[in-house]
């Protein structure tokens, strides 16, 4: 990471964007119109390369640390597997049968069972 904006990952380069764009309006909302939102605009812009060439080091650690959960996540189809839904679907079953069984055994009939 060289520390400019452009190293920074496109969507969050959108959303650093737009966060400064809603800054920026909401001071020149606050001052009743008398802050020059573009003049604003353009010095917020022009802070940015600077900002991020401050935080380079923090922001490839976190880009980092995204990637790797990225490839730690398994999709659903996995995690819903067969494989692994056996165990909890047995121990349901089990449950059931067992709290069928007790309700007749205490003498409820078959359909409120």
């Amino acid at each position: 990471m060289q520390g400019s904006l452009t190293a920074v990952r496109t969507d969050h380069r959108r959303d650093v964007e737009e966060l400064l764009e809603r800054a920026v309006e909401e001071e020149v909302r606050r001052s009743g119109g008398r802050t020059d939102g573009e003049a604003l605009l353009r010095r917020g812009r022009a802070e940015l390369d600077s900002l991020a060439a401050a935080a380079a080091e923090e922001y490839a650690a976190y880009t980092r640390a995204l990637d790797e959960e990225a490839t730690s996540v398994r999709p659903l189809g996995s995690r819903l597997s067969r494989a692994s839904l056996g165990t909890p679907a047995l121990a349901t079953a089990a449950a059931a049968i067992a709290a069928c069984a007790a309700d007749l055994g205490l003498g409820t009939s078959g359909g409120t069972a």
